[in-house]
C-alpha cells in the first residue's frame, strides 16, 4: 500500500501499512499535533511509526476537540481498533503519556489486546496529576499568552503571531482541562508493560519522579541524554529502546 495514499481515518495522518510486523502509535504534547512528530521515521526497523492526529488541532481544527479523558479514550480505542490487529505500543511525551495510558485501558475493554508497550516519556504516573508547565485550566487567555511568549523565549524560537497564539491558546487550554481533569485513584488492575523514559536535562520532570508507575505493571525506566524536546528528533538512543523493547513485549 502506498505510504502516500489519505488515512481511512483522520486520527492518523496516513494509511498505515498493511505489510507492518508492529506498529508504534505517537500520542501528541499539549497544544500541538501529529506534527509534533514529523522529523521521526517512518519506520523503526520493521515497526511502523503512525502519529496519531486528535480532534480539535492541525488538519483537524474544525473539530471539537476533547476535554474529557474517558471520552477521548473511547472515541480513539474505536478509531484505532482496526489498526490494533498486530503488536503495538503507544508512546507518549507529557500529556502524551496519560493519552497513551487512558487509550490502553479502553482498548483493553473493548476486548482488544493491551499494547505491548507503553512508553511514558516525562511524564507522572496518571495518580500524581496532569499538570505540566505553567499551566492551569483557571488562567486568562493573557496569561497563556504569556507562558507561551516565555516559553519561545526560553527556546530560543520566534514567537507566533498573534492568530497563531490565539489558536495555540484554544488547543493548549483543552489539553489542560483534559489533563488536569484526569484524576484515576490509581491502577484499575490492568496489568501493562511500561517503559518510563526521562530525559537527563528535562526541566519539567526529574528523571527520579516516574517512579510511581511501577504500581501499574512490569515497569523498565530508562534516563537518556537530552532536555524536555529532545524527544521531537527521535535520537538513536530512543529509536533503540523503542525498538528493543516492543518486540521483547509482544514475544
Amino acid at each position: 500500500m502506498s505510504r502516500t495514499a489519505r488515512a481511512s481515518t483522520p486520527w492518523l495522518l496516513r494509511e498505515p501499512d498493511e505489510n507492518a510486523r508492529a506498529r508504534l502509535f505517537c500520542l501528541p504534547v499539549s497544544g500541538m499535533g501529529a506534527t509534533v512528530f514529523r522529523r521521526w521515521p517512518a519506520f523503526i526497523g520493521d515497526i511502523e511509526v503512525c502519529p496519531v492526529q486528535l480532534p480539535g488541532r492541525e488538519n483537524r481544527m474544525r473539530e471539537a476537540g476533547h476535554d474529557d479523558m474517558d471520552l477521548f479514550a473511547a472515541d480513539a480505542a474505536e478509531a484505532l481498533e482496526p489498526f490494533l490487529d498486530r503488536p503495538h505500543a503507544f508512546f507518549g511525551h507529557c500529556l502524551g503519556g496519560r493519552l497513551g495510558y487512558a487509550l490502553a485501558l479502553a482498548a483493553v475493554k473493548r476486548g482488544l489486546p493491551a499494547p505491548a508497550r507503553i512508553f511514558a516519556s516525562s511524564c507522572l504516573a496518571p495518580h500524581e496529576g496532569g499538570r505540566f508547565g505553567p499551566y492551569l485550566p483557571e488562567m486568562s487567555d493573557d496569561e497563556y499568552i504569556a507562558a507561551l511568549q516565555q516559553g519561545c523565549a526560553d527556546r530560543g524560537e520566534p514567537v507566533p503571531e498573534a492568530e497563531l497564539l490565539g489558536i495555540a491558546v484554544r488547543v493548549l487550554r483543552k489539553d489542560v482541562t483534559l489533563s488536569c481533569g484526569y484524576q484515576p485513584a490509581g491502577p484499575d488492575g490492568t496489568p501493562l508493560a511500561i517503559t518510563t523514559i526521562g530525559w537527563t536535562a528535562d526541566a519539567d520532570v526529574a528523571p527520579d519522579q516516574m517512579g510511581q508507575w511501577s504500581s501499574y505493571g512490569e515497569l523498565r525506566h530508562v534516563v537518556l541524554p537530552g532536555d524536555e524536546h529532545a524527544f521531537r528528533v527521535a535520537p538513536e538512543a530512543l529509536q533503540q529502546l523503542i525498538g528493543a523493547d516492543l518486540k521483547a513485549g509482544a514475544r
